[in-house]
């Protein structure tokens, strides 16, 4: 004999809305709590420990590094490492930070002077040269009927300072180019620009 059993529905729990409020309300408040109190990101920068004198190996001088939340304009790094060798163009004061602009690279010790190129896109690695690069410097002076031109070797590994790029006007296939000299290279260039056409090769020294 079969037999009939009635079964009770099941009851669903509550929901409190409130209760559901408070805990997300709760869950964001942590959040923004572990956000608040998380420390700032910084980057170590070379701030002068005492007072600097100009024209001495950053290696042999009194640095520290500082940790600062912006970097923007300043040297980054929490050693001297690759700039051991660079000096200062003036002095610094105690306490204030390093920046790349009073920054001399050790080739500059050797070649105080200036000299400035403009040439032609083509002639001048199409443009791809950067301040820091070395490059070769080569005059091809032309040839006649009898001769081929000729080119040799006028300078080597010689430190670019400054370089510009010309704009979509007139000189848009230019580019100008500061290069590190001392006075003989200064005039063996001048000689070159009149004697025939310059190229410039980047290197690594």
């Amino acid at each position: 004999m079969a037999l009939l059993s009635r079964t009770r529905p099941l009851a669903m729990p509550h929901l409190d809305r409130r209760m559901i409020l408070g805990v997300v309300l709760a869950a964001v408040a942590a959040g923004l709590v572990f956000v608040l109190t998380q420390p700032a990101a910084t980057t170590p920068i070379l701030v002068a420990a005492a007072d600097l004198p100009a024209g001495t190996p950053l290696g042999d001088l009194d640095l520290e590094v500082r940790s600062v939340a912006s970097s923007e304009g300043l040297v980054v790094g929490d050693s001297v490492g690759d700039l051991a060798d660079w000096v200062l163009r003036v002095p610094v004061s105690a306490g204030e930070p390093l920046v790349p602009s009073l920054l001399l690279p050790p080739q500059v010790l050797d070649a105080p002077a200036a000299f400035a190129l403009t040439l032609d896109r083509s002639h001048a690695v199409q443009g791809r040269i950067m301040v820091g690069d070395h490059v070769d410097v080569l005059v091809t002076t032309s040839g006649s009927l009898d001769t081929a031109p000729i080119t040799v070797t006028v300078a080597s590994a010689v430190y670019v300072l400054d370089v510009e790029l010309g704009d979509d006007g007139f000189d848009a296939d230019s580019v100008a180019v500061l290069l590190a000299v001392d006075t003989d290279l200064a005039t063996s260039l001048a000689n070159a620009r009149e004697a025939g056409t310059i190229d410039l090769v980047r290197v690594t020294p």
